[in-house]
């Protein structure tokens, strides 16, 4: 089986996807969709590390003797 390469039925159609020549809004479609993906990943990342920053380091509020924000 060395050198057998097995091709799945949707292969075909998503090299189909990739090559065929994409018209303006289609691509303007996908790059909102990447947008939203790479905003959602962000803000689930700010907030697992939020909790971690909070603690790590004081407010400038702190350093100046000012009433920490809520």
């Amino acid at each position: 089986m060395k050198g057998v390469r097995v091709v799945m039925p949707y292969d075909t159609y998503r090299l189909y996807q990739i090559e065929r020549v994409k018209s303006p809004a289609e691509v303007r479609r996908a790059d909102e969709q990447a947008a939203r993906l790479a905003a959602a990943v962000s803000a689930l990342f700010r907030g697992i590390t939020r909790p971690v920053r909070a603690i790590g380091r004081p407010s400038p509020a702190a350093a100046r003797g000012l009433p920490r924000p809520a």
